[in-house]
């Protein structure tokens, strides 16, 4: 049996993941669950919070875990949460990136009315996507000097994942005999995206850059895992200080260059400071004294940097063009897409100009 805390709207998961969790625990211990909550984030899956409780042969024991259940969504490419399973788990077995430890999963439906797993909850925080870290909260309040630590130290982090061997994420590219390039990026990911979100309409302005993009793709000198999602507001950092204790939200991930990572990271700053009329903070690099920086991080030169900063500039406006939030409000500004037309058509004469 399962003991359940007085949380009434928690009861169903609690009545049930308990039990669950229990044949998996070796000795089948009664487990309690207790402090579930559920956030108000999340578009592509439930995070519920909770703590689980036994008795062990060596005393009481509580793990503190994060349970990401699989919603029905509109999106083909957020349809699987073992996606995002699959990922974490090969990182965590060929790196020592921060992840956070992934033990349970279940693709039977009938536990909790869809498949999940369940995750370590790790201590830290997150700089805030709304309202802006750029305008307020704890990253804000950091000095200027402690706020540019902690963009590199996310970055550090990040080249650690993009060095592990793309082959170890074969599940992504199955029959992929070549390093996977731009090309396959824009194929496999961006294009995809786009293909569902036109919904059947025309968008000639996306259809063209998405063309040239294709054709002057620059052949890859590194490939491996593409996050998709990098950027401040996915990086946990330590409760006390710059240090990454976390990297998540690896939904969309798929293979690529990792200039495709750094060219997102840069450009959602922009997104969330001079698209939201917020003052773009002190202590972020961008520009030459980012893209120096990732060529020392990742030791070698990034010549065609601006190519990938018009990657992502397309990839967000795609990501505009249909609602993929399952009945819920992305809380996007009215002028989000025209700020990223203009972007986008900046970053496209960047490139052409050879900059």
């Amino acid at each position: 049996m399962t003991q359940t805390d007085s949380n009434a709207t928690m009861d169903p998961f609690a009545s049930r993941i308990g039990p669950w969790l229990s044949a998996r625990l070796p000795g089948s211990p009664v487990v309690t669950i207790t402090d579930a909550s559920e956030p108000a984030q999340g578009f592509s899956s439930r995070t519920i919070l909770f703590t689980a409780r036994w008795d062990a042969g060596e005393g009481a024991q509580a793990r503190r875990l994060v349970a990401r259940i699989q919603r029905d969504v509109a999106v083909p490419m957020l349809a699987d949460v073992f996606h995002q399973y699959r990922v974490m788990r090969a990182i965590a077995a060929h790196s020592t990136v921060k992840v956070p430890t992934i033990d349970f999963a279940e693709s039977d439906p009938a536990v909790l009315g869809a498949p999940f797993f369940l995750m370590d909850r790790v201590d830290g925080r997150v700089p805030p996507d709304f309202p802006s870290y750029h305008q307020q909260g704890w990253f804000a309040e950091l000095t200027t000097a402690e706020r540019t630590r902690a963009w590199w130290n996310g970055i550090e982090e990040m080249a650690r994942l993009h060095r592990i061997d793309w082959r170890h994420f074969g599940f992504l590219a199955p029959q992929q005999e070549t390093a996977p390039d731009a090309v396959f990026y824009l194929d496999r990911f961006v294009g995809n995206w786009f293909d569902w979100a036109r919904d059947g309409r025309a968008f000639p302005v996306i259809a063209e850059a998405l063309a040239m993009l294709r054709a002057a793709a620059p052949p890859a000198v590194q490939s491996g895992l593409v996050w998709n999602d990098a950027r401040l507001g996915n990086t946990m950092y330590e409760v006390a200080g710059t240090g990454v204790a976390a990297l998540f939200d690896f939904e969309v991930a798929t293979l690529g260059p990792p200039e495709v990572d750094l060219a997102h990271w840069v450009y959602l700053d922009e997104v969330f400071s001079e698209n939201f009329g917020v003052p773009r903070i002190d202590g972020l690099p961008r520009g030459a004294e980012a893209v120096a920086g990732f060529e020392r991080i990742y030791g070698r030169p990034m010549p065609r940097f601006s190519y990938y900063m018009a990657v992502a500039a397309l990839k967000i406006l795609i990501l505009s063009v249909r609602n993929y939030g399952n009945d819920k409000d992305m809380g996007a500004p009215a002028a989000l897409p025209d700020f990223l037309v203009r972007r986008l058509e900046h970053y496209l004469g960047e490139f052409a100009a050879g900059r």
